[in-house]
């Protein structure tokens, strides 16, 4: 069950602390001046960039185990080989996810983890985040048990395992969007595409983190397996772009309109330069034309176009969450549209960057001392 560390596996894990003692800086923020002083939301925009990371890490989570279990699943086996690797990876984000929220409830140290627990079994069903909270609970252990089922070797066992947990992992993403979509007072939420937008986000992360493990660690990936998962890709940038583009068409016939000024954030607004550079050109329009010039064959090339595909997603995370609360709630009341101001604060941006290094810690370990090398 155990193996012998190669000194990159100390690499890792060195990499990992050090990414993890990064955020010691906003814990101490936090520790001697509390939440309110340390971050940079506030009562009109409460949800900042620790939420938007937890949402992030969640669509990396999914997206790896939605893309590596969808191949199980439906007897492909392209990624047998590397198949534990994958299912570590979506278990480590998961748990990183966790991490970034649990700093950004309410005063932690004041046991606010105790308080949403029993809040929890009120069992308040009308509530979307306590159906999030509640596939939540399920998948976790879903994938726990199925990495360890792998590493036994129970082939049936951790296939159904993974069929539930498959399931699980997209219903609790979507339903984690629907926190937001069902907000109708924030009209860039409370749309079709904004859900849509999270899954096709996931499935993108899911893509570019199998490129950047098989690209570092030197794994071999069939040609054929490339080329399909580059055209998914490719595909799946060009319906997000899609997306973007109608709904500034759309959004512009209601000009002066509340979900026209809210859509003034990101095309002539404080978001105007994430989006564009960012969730435009970086994160859609770059790694397309890359995976053009390469005949979605080229292993490097799609590991770069990976690498700025999960850049625009981050930003396509951060503008969506945080630009949806810009324009005051009240502004559609008072017939005077009023736009407030976010900026992630230092214990933020560290507390965020230890949550990179959490996912790394803990794959790194399970790389270390388990044995993830498939025999099949």
């Amino acid at each position: 069950m155990t193996t012998i560390a190669k000194n990159k596996d100390f690499r890792l894990l060195f990499v990992a602390l050090a990414l993890c003692c990064i955020g010691l800086i906003g814990i101490a923020l936090v520790f001697f001046n509390g939440q309110e002083a340390s971050y940079g939301v506030s009562r009109e925009i409460p949800f900042g960039l620790l939420l938007m990371g937890y949402a992030f890490f969640v669509g990396i989570s999914v997206g790896v185990a939605t893309i590596a279990t969808a191949d199980h699943l439906f007897g492909f086996h392209a990624f047998s080989k590397i198949s534990r690797h994958l299912q570590l990876l979506a278990i480590s984000a998961l748990l990183a996810a966790f991490w970034l929220i649990f700093w950004e409830l309410g005063s932690p140290f004041k046991l606010q983890v105790l308080r949403f627990v029993r809040y929890y079994f009120n069992f308040a069903v009308e509530s979307p985040i306590w159906w999030m909270s509640t596939f939540y609970l399920i998948e976790t252990p879903l994938l726990i048990i199925e990495l360890i089922l792998m590493l036994k070797g129970d082939e049936k066992s951790s296939f159904l395992a993974g069929i539930v947990a498959f399931i699980m992992g997209i219903v609790a993403f979507s339903t984690l969007s629907m926190v937001f979509a069902v907000n109708s007072a924030r009209p860039i939420w409370h749309t079709p595409s904004f859900t849509i937008s999270f899954i096709f986000g996931a499935l993108i992360c899911g893509i570019s983190v199998i490129f950047a493990f098989v690209n570092l660690s030197k794994k071999a990936l069939n040609e054929r397996i490339l080329r399909n998962l580059n055209i998914f890709m490719f595909l799946i940038l060009l319906a997000v772009l899609f997306i973007n583009f109608w709904g500034i068409v759309i959004s512009s016939y209601g000009s002066g309109s509340y979900l026209a000024k809210n859509f003034e954030v990101f095309t002539n607004g404080n978001l105007s330069f994430n989006f564009y550079f960012f969730e435009i050109c970086i994160g859609i329009l770059l790694p397309m034309i890359l995976l053009i010039l390469s005949k979605f064959q080229n292993l490097k090339i799609s590991f770069l176009a990976g690498i700025l595909a999960i850049i625009g997603v981050f930003f396509a995370r951060f503008d969506g969450i945080v630009g949806g609360q810009l324009v005051r709630v009240e502004s559609e009341i008072l017939g005077k549209i009023e736009f407030g101001s976010y900026y992630p604060s230092l214990a933020e941006i560290t507390i965020f960057i230890s949550g990179i290094g959490v996912m790394l810690f803990i794959y790194a370990l399970g790389k270390t001392f388990l044995n993830l090398e498939s025999e099949k």
